[in-house]
């Protein structure tokens, strides 16, 4: 009787399994089905597309773009006419970006990722709450803008914005409070055009490398603010030079893979930076040299990148800069950025309680957890506002404004984000043109979807926002 019991349940949980893999079957099929329908057979998609958001980008980039500026710019082909799109080419010879050790999990989001998150030079040094550079570069084209225009990203974290503007051609404008996402960001473009002939040696010597990245980090005097490095004409590398004696660019690469093994000591047990620094050293290089490859191959343009540490809410532009604006607020009600970053920015010598006072939806006040959550979300409608206004100013009539806003109820007391920016946009001059529902994989414990909106300026405008 009991082995009959045991090979009943057994029956029923493969039948159970049956029926999921028929219904997973079925939602494949449907997904084909409406692929057929919205591209020909000469635009194939890349093959890990698998949500809805997706396809409502691709059908944007469809609709907005060129044959030709799909292969050179579009996010979501694996080809057009039989032509390799360089977003294909770039990911299929970016070099995996996750440790040996670390867990299958985060293995298995990479790999399903391959051509959303960890290419060029978006995998270096992972940050929480980035959005995906695959999204971004849809996003731009849907935007409209081209080559040689100019897009501002006023919190601009770890520089996805920027560094898939440099990819496109497309010059980009970075402000950001946080000093560290102003030096990751600027080290991460800068990173996209470098002189890789020397890596070998760098990494022979990474040992020697982090000790002077230490003693340097131990008297900050001796390294110049990160964030104000630009690229050096320097012709000749010798390891055995001080580092402030590297082009600008390297310097700050290597001081990014420094604060990268800080960090990431913080998290592994029994392993010091320095016994974490030759792994990272080693792929970041072989990222770098991998793109540095790539992007001769496809004779790539890059735009350039003016990364500027300061307040999205006091913006020093002039009125009708730039031809595009487009973000992504801190996601502060589900991350606190200031103690995510706290290691990096203490060794920076920042003040971090001035810094947290004065961060985008950190700052609430009251005798009840109720109180300083409805206060905190009265101070981020106060800020986004003043924000969107600067926005509104800078952009050239025409031009979109878009804003990529995650939001949980649960965490802001019931109110929803998205709608409190919908409702500004439509009365400081850029009203809602429309939005795209993504939902969230990486942080879905804390924030179950994001909205991709659109605001757009009128042509005719002539600045409804504040005055500089």
């Amino acid at each position: 009787m009991k082995e009959a019991t045991q090979t009943h349940t057994d029956t029923k949980v493969v039948s159970r399994q049956e029926m999921l893999d028929s219904a997973l079957d079925d939602e494949k099929e449907k997904l084909r089905t409406v692929i057929q329908e919205l591209f020909p057979p000469s635009h194939i998609l890349l093959p890990q597309i698998n949500q809805v958001y997706e396809l409502d980008l691709a059908y944007g980039e469809y609709k907005a773009l060129s044959d030709a500026e799909l292969i050179q710019r579009g996010a979501y082909f694996r080809s057009v006419h039989g032509m390799l799109t360089h977003h294909f080419r770039i990911c299929m010879n970016t070099p995996e970006q996750v440790d040996a050790s670390a867990r299958q999990e985060r293995k298995n989001f990479f790999a399903a990722n391959i051509f959303a998150v960890g290419y060029a030079t978006h995998g270096l040094f992972p940050y929480r709450g980035k959005f995906h550079p695959q999204m971004i570069k849809a996003v731009m084209n849907m935007m409209g803008l081209r080559p040689g225009d100019v897009v501002l990203d006023p919190m601009a974290g770890c520089g996805t914005t920027a560094i898939e503007a440099s990819l496109m051609g497309i010059n980009s404008i970075s402000y950001d409070l946080n000093p560290f996402g102003c030096l990751m960001t600027q080290a991460k473009v800068d990173a996209l055009d470098i002189d890789c002939s020397f890596f070998p040696r760098l990494l022979a010597s990474a040992e020697e490398t982090y000790n002077k990245l230490h003693v340097h980090m131990e008297s900050p005097a001796l390294l110049p603010p990160a964030w104000y490095f630009r690229g050096s004409s320097a012709a000749t590398i010798e390891l055995g030079r001080p580092l402030d004696r590297l082009p600008d660019r390297v310097q700050l690469l290597l001081l990014l893979c420094y604060f990268d093994s800080v960090g990431y000591a913080s998290r592994r047990k029994g392993k010091s930076p320095k016994d974490l620094f030759p792994a990272l050293l080693s792929r970041y290089l072989a990222a770098v040299s991998a793109f540095s490859q790539t992007r001769e191959e496809l004779d790539l343009k890059l735009g350039r990148a003016e990364v500027m540490e300061g307040d999205a809410r006091d913006l020093e532009l002039p009125n009708q800069s730039v031809d595009g604006v487009l973000f992504s607020p801190p996601y502060s009600f589900a991350i606190d950025y200031v103690e995510n970053d706290r290691p990096q920015l203490e060794m920076l010598g920042v003040d971090l309680s001035c810094l947290k006072a004065n961060m985008v939806g950190l700052v609430g006040y009251g005798r009840t957890a109720q109180e300083r959550v409805a206060s905190r979300v009265s101070n981020y409608f106060l800020d986004m506002k003043k924000i969107m206004q600067h926005c509104e100013r800078v952009l050239r009539p025409g031009g979109y404004c878009v804003i990529v806003v995650g939001s949980n109820t649960n965490q802001t007391g019931g109110v929803s984000l998205e709608d409190g920016l919908i409702e500004i946009g439509g009365t400081i001059g850029i009203p809602l043109e429309f939005q795209v529902l993504r939902e969230i994989e990486g942080i879905r414990n804390t924030m179950r979807e994001e909205s991709i909106l659109f605001f757009r300026k009128a042509a005719s405008a002539t600045g409804a926002g504040c005055q500089a």
